[in-house]
C-alpha cells in the first residue's frame, strides 16, 4: 500500500477525532510523524479541499474541510449536476443530466461540451464562466435555453472544484427556474394589466390600513380631486372632507374596522384641490393578508358629482311640478290604469269630491265622481292610444255646474299604457258667458240682417269676415258661402282689383283714411257688376292698428 495515502488516511482519522481542530505540533504528536511531514501531507489536503485551515496569531489550526463531497452532491442533486476537468472534457454527470440529455452516462462522460449531446451550452459566456470557475472564481448565470417547441430557463452555477490530486475542475450545477420565470412573466402581465386597467378605468382606487390612512392612490386622484397619488398617501379620507362630513365617515369606518363586511356601499363627499365639493359613490371590499388577517379596505370611488347635482335638479324640478298641480285651480286626477284606480288627486280635486287624497287611494271613478262623470273617468282606456289628442267632454250635473273633462294617456318607457291623467274644469261660469255672448252676437247678426242696405266685414288681410243678408241677396251668396273668401278675388271686378287692393293695404298700414263715400261695383255670383255706393269706417284694437273694415253700401239704379 502507498505510505503516502496511508499517512493522509491517517491524519484525516485523527482530524475526524479532534472536530475543534488541531495544531501541525499536535497532529505529528498524535500520529507519530515528524513535524515537517505533517506540514507536507496537510498541503496536500488543503489543496485536495479535505481540510480546512484557519490561524490564530501565529499557530495553525485544521479541521476536516466541511465542503460536501461532489459525489454526494451528485447523488442527491434533482438539478443536472456535471463536473469538467481542467481541459473541459465532462468527467462526471448525475442522473438528472443524463434525462435532460436523452442519453446514458457512458455516452456523456469522457467527450468534451460541444462534442457532448449538452453542445447546446457551448456558449462565449458559457466558456468565459468555466474559465473563471477554473481561476478559482465562482460564478452564476442565468441562460434562456429554446428545446424543440419549449423555452427553458436555467440558473446555472459554476463553482470551481479541485481534484484529490489538486488538480483544478469546475462543477456546473443546472436549476431550472422555467416555472418561476414563467410566473414572474404572468406576474408581470398580470400587474402590467391591473395598472392599465387602474389607470385607464374612470374610477378612483384606493387601499386603507387598519389605521384608516391610504396605502395606495390611483392615478386617478389628479382629475378627480387634483391631488397627485404621492400626496394622498397615509393620509386619511377625513383629511380631504369637510368637518362635517368627516365625523360621520370616521364612526361608518371605525364600524366596518371593528367587523368587517364584504362589498359595503356609501356615499363621500371630498374636497377637490380647488376647494369645491366632489360626491363620490363608494364600494368597500375587505382585504385579507395570506394567513387571513384582516388588513384594510380596498374602495372603488366613483365620482356621481353630476350625476348628484342632475338628481337635485330632477327633485328640485318635481317638487315645483308638484306645487304647481297641487294649486291650479282645475281638478287633475291620476288613474293607475292596470288596478283601475285612482293614485294621485291634487287640492282642487280636494275640494270638489269632498275628500282627501289619502281616502281617495285605492278607489275606483265609480266610488269618487257623480254618475256624469264617473263613465267619463273609468273607460276608453284601450282606445285612448289610437287617438292623435286628448279625449274632452262636457257634462252638466244636477247641481247645476258645467264640467269640462279630459282625459290624457300617460305611457312608460316601453310603449305601455300606464296612467291615465284626468282633468277636471268647472266652466259653470264660463259656459254662461259663452251663451250671453252667442246670444248678443245672434242679436247683434239680427240688426245687420234686418238692416236694408249691404253690410261686409273685411279683415286686415283681405277675407271676409262677415256679410250680412242683404249682402248675400245682392252678391247672390247664402249663409256663409262668402266667410273666409277674399275679398278683392272674390267680390272685386278683376280691372279693378289691384288698384282697390293697394288702396286697402294703405288704410290697413294706416297711411291714409278712408272717404266718406265712393262708389264702385261689385261682381255678383253669376258674373253680373252691380254698382254699390259705400260708405268705410275703420275697426282698430286696443294699440291702435287697423284690424278690419266695416263697410256699408247701398245698390245704385241704373
Amino acid at each position: 500500500m502507498d505510505p503516502t495515502t496511508d499517512a493522509l488516511s491517517l491524519l484525516l482519522s485523527t482530524l475526524k477525532e479532534h472536530p475543534r481542530g488541531m495544531s501541525v505540533s499536535d497532529l505529528a504528536a498524535a500520529v507519530g510523524i515528524n513535524r515537517n511531514t505533517v506540514s507536507r501531507y496537510l498541503d496536500i489536503l488543503l489543496v485536495s479541499g479535505q481540510v480546512e485551515m484557519e490561524t490564530y496569531g501565529k499557530a495553525k489550526v485544521f479541521y476536516l474541510s466541511q465542503r460536501v463531497p461532489i459525489a454526494a452532491m451528485l447523488n442527491f442533486s434533482s438539478d443536472p449536476v456535471l463536473v469538467l476537468d481542467r481541459d473541459l472534457r465532462i468527467v462526471q454527470v448525475n442522473d438528472a443530466v443524463c434525462t435532460f440529455a436523452g442519453k446514458e452516462r457512458d455516452d456523456i462522460i469522457g467527450n468534451s461540451v460541444e462534442a457532448s449531446p449538452l453542445a447546446a451550452f457551448d456558449h462565449p459566456l458559457i466558456r468565459g464562466r468555466i474559465t473563471d470557475a477554473l481561476n478559482g472564481r465562482e460564478a452564476t448565470e442565468e441562460l434562456r435555453f429554446l428545446r424543440h417547441d419549449r423555452e427553458l430557463f436555467f440558473r446555472v452555477k459554476f463553482l470551481p472544484t479541485v481534484f484529490n490530486d489538486g488538480a483544478p475542475g469546475v462543477t456546473i450545477i443546472l436549476e431550472d427556474i422555467t416555472e418561476g420565470r414563467r410566473a414572474e412573466e404572468a406576474l408581470r402581465e398580470s400587474e402590467l394589466l391591473f395598472r392599465s386597467l387602474v389607470e385607464n378605468i374612470s374610477d378612483l382606487i384606493l387601499n386603507v390600513d387598519e389605521t384608516f390612512r391610504f396605502t395606495y392612490v390611483s392615478p386617478k386622484s389628479r382629475e378627480i380631486l387634483g391631488y397627485a397619488p404621492e400626496e394622498m398617501l397615509q393620509m386619511t379620507p377625513c383629511d380631504f372632507m369637510p368637518p362635517e362630513k368627516a365625523e360621520r365617515v370616521r364612526t361608518q369606518f371605525s364600524a366596518l374596522f371593528a367587523d368587517p363586511a364584504p362589498r359595503v356601499l356609501f356615499e363621500w363627499t371630498m374636497l377637490h384641490r380647488d376647494g369645491s365639493a366632489v360626491i363620490l359613490e363608494v364600494s368597500g371590499t375587505p382585504v385579507y393578508d395570506m394567513l387571513g388577517d384582516f388588513t384594510g379596505y380596498r374602495v372603488v370611488c366613483r365620482d356621481v358629482t353630476e350625476r348628484a347635482r342632475a338628481a337635485k335638479r330632477v327633485a328640485q324640478w318635481k317638487s315645483f311640478l308638484y306645487s304647481v298641480v297641487n294649486n291650479v285651480p282645475s281638478m287633475v286626477f291620476v288613474r293607475e290604469v292596470e288596478g283601475n284606480t285612482f293614485v294621485f288627486a291634487n287640492r282642487a280635486a280636494e275640494a270638489f269630491l269632498g275628500m282627501t287624497q289619502e281616502e281617495m287611494a285605492g278607489r275606483q271613478a265609480a266610488d269618487l265622481f257623480p254618475r256624469e262623470m264617473a263613465a267619463f273617468f273609468a273607460d276608453g282606456d284601450r282606445e285612448m292610444p289610437e287617438r292623435p289628442a286628448a279625449l274632452e267632454e262636457k257634462v252638466h250635473l244636477p247641481t247645476g255646474e258645467s264640467i269640462l273633462m279630459k282625459k290624457i294617456p300617460i305611457f312608460n318607457s316601453h310603449g305601455t299604457l300606464r296612467y291615465m291623467l284626468g282633468i277636471a274644469e268647472d266652466v259653470t261660469d264660463r259656459a254662461a258667458a259663452e251663451d250671453l255672448l252667442v246670444a248678443e252676437r245672434d242679436r247683434a247678426q239680427g240688426y245687420l240682417d234686418a238692416a236694408g242696405v249691404m253690410i261686409a266685414v273685411i279683415g286686415a288681410d283681405g277675407t271676409i269676415d262677415l256679410v250680412n243678408r242683404r249682402g248675400n241677396e245682392i252678391l247672390g251668396y247664402a249663409g256663409n258661402d262668402l266667410a273666409g273668401k277674399n275679398w278683392f278675388a272674390t267680390v272685386v271686378p278683376e280691372r279693378l282689383r289691384d288698384r282697390l287692393a293697394r288702396n286697402f293695404a294703405l288704410l290697413v298700414a294706416g297711411r291714409t283714411e278712408p272717404p266718406a263715400f265712393e262708389e264702385s261695383p261689385v261682381v255678383t255670383r253669376d258674373g253680373r257688376e252691380r254698382l254699390i255706393r259705400w260708405h268705410n269706417a275703420l275697426l282698430r284694437d286696443a294699440d291702435g292698428n287697423v284690424a278690419a273694415m266695416v263697410s256699408s253700401g247701398e245698390e245704385i239704379a241704373e
